[in-house]
Order: structure tokens, then sequence, then C-alpha cells
């Protein structure tokens, strides 16, 4: 800092952070959030003087992000720069090769498609021989009327059956809901009674559950923007 005897830090890309937030008009004063990576270890800062004598000198990964959540986000996607599909691509070779992916998504306009794929994003649901009709993009077309938070369900149902069959140990989602509660069949009295179906495959994924547990499955959570089955629409 000018005028305090403090030696300027060379770090790259500190004069292209600087130049950014100038232009937002705060200095540095914004965003609030410093996340930083650095072999294997990251965390996140409130201050960038924080976070700047932690990356000093190091081969480390920083960003600042206005949200907590956008910085955990980015850490959780493998702190990677540049664009959208390197970045995915990168974030993902720390995944499981044979890992399973599981979403839904209204995202054609047509009703609630559920999808179910490998780490390349290739469509495996046909492998749970699902009951409802496949797509041409290898997608399941729900019924008129199924919700989107039915079909994540449904789509972790699907993944736990194919992981079951064929001795898959890891599967993601990006349903926090489906993951935390419902696959495990914690499900409100008030749902049960308003969407029966949905109780009863929640019964049948809790089941396909204890059994991919009982194997050594591991059921986790994704980030959205870089799940390969992803169905929506996420941030950059």
């Amino acid at each position: 800092m000018a005028g305090t005897g403090t030696p300027k830090l060379d770090i790259p890309g500190l004069s292209q952070f600087n130049r950014a937030a100038t232009a937002r008009g705060g200095g540095l004063s914004k965003p609030k959030f410093y996340a930083w990576y650095c072999n294997g270890d990251q965390g996140i800062e409130l201050s960038w003087a924080d976070c700047r004598a932690i990356v000093s000198g190091r081969n480390a990964r920083y960003r600042g992000f206005s949200t907590r959540q956008e910085a955990i986000d980015w850490l959780e996607g493998g702190a990677v720069y540049g664009k959208k599909k390197v970045k995915k691509r990168l974030a993902l070779s720390d995944y499981p090769k044979d890992a399973i992916f599981f979403d839904a998504g209204t995202g054609r306009g047509r009703g609630t498609e559920v999808n179910v794929t490998d780490r390349k994003g290739v469509p495996i649901v046909h492998l749970a021989k699902p009951k409802f009709p496949l797509t041409e993009f290898g997608t399941v077309l729900l019924p008129k009327g199924k919700t989107n938070n039915f079909g994540e369900l449904l789509g972790c149902f699907y993944a736990l059956r194919i992981a079951n069959a064929n001795q898959i140990k890891s599967i993601y989602g990006d349903s926090d809901l489906v993951i935390s509660y419902w696959s495990k069949n914690w499900v409100s009295a008030e749902k049960r009674s308003t969407d029966p179906d949905l109780a009863l495959l929640a019964e049948w994924t809790a089941k396909e559950l204890r059994t991919f547990n009982a194997n050594g499955g591991s059921l986790k959570h994704i980030p959205g923007r870089i799940n390969p089955a992803d169905l929506g629409f996420h941030r950059d």
C-alpha cells in the first residue's frame, strides 16, 4: 500500500484484478470473498490482504466473489480458470472415471426430462430399463404434471439401479433435497399425502441406496454447472 513502506507484491493476475475491482467502482472493497487453491489446500478469506498473504510466491489459483456460495462453488468446481467447457472438463477429471451422474430439467420446454450419464456426458439411463419413454437425446420424458424434483429423485433411483447392477461405487447429483433427504426416504407426511407416487419412489430409492451403501458406494453432491448430466442453466 502506497505510503506505508510495504513492498508491492508481484503476484500474477494482481494488476488485472485491481483494474477489474476499480472498474466496479469499489476499489478492493468488493468482492468480499476471496477463494484460493494451492497444492490440495484451499480456503476462503474475507479480505484481499489475507488472501494475498497466502497465495504470494506460491503456485496458487485465486479469485474474488461477491457471495460466499459463489466462492464455494468455484472451489468445488476445481478452482479452474478458462472457458466454460474447459473448466468443466478439468473439474470433472477429479471425479472417478466410472462415476454416474444424474439430473432432471425442463429446459427444452416439453416437460420434465431425466438424464443419467457417465463422466463424459454419454446418456446411460436406458440401462435402468425405465418404464417412461426415451427421447432422441437419451433422456427419459416424464408424464405431464411430474415436477422437476420428482425427476431428480427418479434420476437418483435410475443411477442407483445402474450402479448396483454394474458394481459402480460413485454417484453424483446436484439436488441437495434428493441426496440428503428423499433418497433416504425422509419425506414429510404432507408430501406423502399430496404425492403418493413420490412417496413410493422414495421407498424404492431408499432400498436401492441401502444396497449401494452396503457395497461401499457413495452418493455425493456435484455443482450443477459441472454436472455432465445437467439439464438446467447455470452461470459460468
